[in-house]
């Protein structure tokens, strides 16, 4: 039986998979947590790798991109069944990590045990399994499953502000049901259920609040060492190009020093603050969002590891 909701438990890895994915939705600083692994030698890092499978690809789930657009990215031929080997082969000689948003293993337009076709006709899988990746492809027993969340107040407007007509982004317009909190709880009862242990799941306010500790943590999950130095890295042309595919909505990150810390530039740009700054109202639109993803949230946050 899996375990209670009310005494969430990190599941155990030993040994250590080689590759681990944090599981994430738009907007949660998962950028940040990236950059981290970027700054290692010992990590092959790839950037959100489902995505052009789920906007650009045939077997696309996304409706935001017209065929001219999609075939104008170069990733029209993008399907699921190679983006996801890819997260899934072990490098030769280095850990593997991965950081996406489980909404694009989805087309919640499907039944669930709806196998993306590039896996072939015959592939097998489980009836519960809400991904296009069969289960026994997904829960491959080299392959750590973590998950990151933050707050839909921090997370819908963050993202909302990227999604507007001219955007750099090329997203012209903000789409709600791209938050990603329900593909996410989907993704994480699978886990939990398929493998009767609970994956770590970590808070972006924990993880900014108490960077040594939460990543200290996370990085025993996973069975690395963990260092200081992780939590600064240099705002090198590499870390740039590594986030371009995704134009506009990394800029911050990338320029960023380290968990928490913003780059000379953006310290000039902030307004300068004395105590905390009240939140902006948001929108009725932006507002209705938010409460859309609340029960989702509210319900992932339950799970989430506090013994740091």
């Amino acid at each position: 039986m899996a375990p209670d909701a009310s005494e969430p438990t990190v599941a155990p890895t030993t040994p250590s998979p080689s590759n681990i994915v944090l599981w994430v939705h738009p907007r949660s600083t998962s950028t940040m947590f990236e950059c981290m692994l970027l700054a290692r030698s010992d990590f092959q890092v790839h950037h959100e790798p489902m995505g052009e499978a789920w906007y650009y690809g045939d077997e696309r789930a996304s409706t935001r991109f017209t065929d001219e657009q999609r075939k104008a990215s170069g990733n029209a031929d993008a399907t699921y069944a190679q983006s996801w080997r890819e997260v899934a082969k072990p490098h030769p000689t280095l850990r593997t990590f991965s950081k996406d948003m489980a909404q694009y293993l989805m087309d919640l337009n499907k039944p669930k045990g709806t196998v993306a076709p590039s896996f072939g006709d015959d592939a097998p899988t489980t009836r519960n399994n809400p991904t296009r990746i069969p289960t026994a492809e997904l829960l491959q027993p080299h392959i750590n499953h973590t998950f990151l969340i933050r707050h839909p107040q921090k997370a819908v407007p963050s993202y909302a502000r990227l999604c507007y007509p001219g955007a750099p982004t090329g997203f012209d317009y903000f789409d709600p049901a791209e938050m990603g909190y329900k593909e996410l709880r989907l993704l994480f009862d699978f886990i939990r259920e398929e493998t009767g242990r609970t994956p770590l799941l970590i808070e972006s306010e924990e993880l900014l609040a108490m960077p040594v500790k939460v990543v200290r943590g996370w990085c025993e999950h996973v069975g690395i060492e963990f260092t200081e130095g992780m939590l600064e890295w240099d705002d090198a042309p590499e870390t740039r190009t590594h986030f371009e595919k995704w134009t506009g909505f990394h800029d911050d990150a990338a320029a960023s020093k380290g968990v928490g810390r913003q780059s000379p530039a953006q310290d000039a740009a902030a307004p300068s603050q004395k105590g905390k700054q009240e939140p902006k109202p948001l929108s009725p639109e932006l507002q209705q969002a938010v409460d859309g993803c609340m029960e989702d949230y509210e319900y992932l946050r339950s799970f989430a590891h506090h013994d740091w």
